[in-house]
């Protein structure tokens, strides 16, 4: 994720849960090591193919760019940003790992190096040549899938269409039966105006 950002105190926080998972972070070792302070977290080289280690934070040391400074963001490092995820992809294609979870990216500072970048659905998709993508936000019970994905605000009605809306919910169903084990999925689509429109007096979006 955004070096400059919370994500290095993210990941050096995992190594102090008991997660029934093995933990690989790619990133700066020397970066992890600085955010993880005095707390005496030892930061080690992920080999590939050995034992998951004990005790430590696993790290797949990917260099910065350049020097990161909590809360200065820095366009300098938005490829490094990039090639973390990349690694990552390339891990879960391969098998060498079962999934990934990214800490938390800056859109805006890779945009201003001139990378064109609207967000991790969008770049996955592409990177793993999947045609339709459905962005599912999980909590308390809850899950929410969104028919449209890092559009403005402005844009939002002109992006969807029954068509869409179908292949969405095509795709949450059989998910929310494949990999949330809900036999007959109770689904709600919310109205993109008031009252759904109030019959065309608020919109027919």
């Amino acid at each position: 994720g955004e070096p400059a950002g919370i994500g290095p105190e993210l990941c050096t926080a995992l190594a102090r849960e008991a997660l029934p998972a093995r933990i690989v972070v790619i990133g700066d070792a020397e970066l992890l090591r600085s955010r993880a302070g005095h707390t005496g977290l030892a930061i080690l080289p992920y080999v590939n193919g050995t034992a998951p280690l004990t005790d430590g934070l696993e790290v797949e040391h990917i260099a910065l760019a350049s020097a990161a400074q909590p809360g200065v963001l820095n366009p300098a490092n938005a490829r490094y940003v990039l090639a973390l995820i990349d690694r990552a992809v390339t891990g879960c294609l391969s098998g060498e790992f079962d999934a990934m979870v990214t800490a938390p990216v800056h859109k805006g500072v890779i945009n201003d190096a001139g990378i064109a970048f609207t967000g991790h659905t969008e770049y996955l998709a592409e990177k793993t040549n999947t045609a339709q993508v459905v962005m599912l936000l999980t909590g308390g019970g809850l899950r929410v899938a969104l028919a449209s994905t890092h559009v403005a605000l402005s844009e939002v009605a002109q992006h969807l269409t029954a068509a869409g809306l179908l292949a969405t919910l095509r795709v949450l169903h059989a998910d929310l039966q494949l990999r949330f084990g809900i036999v007959q999925p109770h689904i709600l689509v919310t109205g993109l105006n008031p009252h759904a429109g109030e019959s065309g007096h608020l919109g027919r979006e």
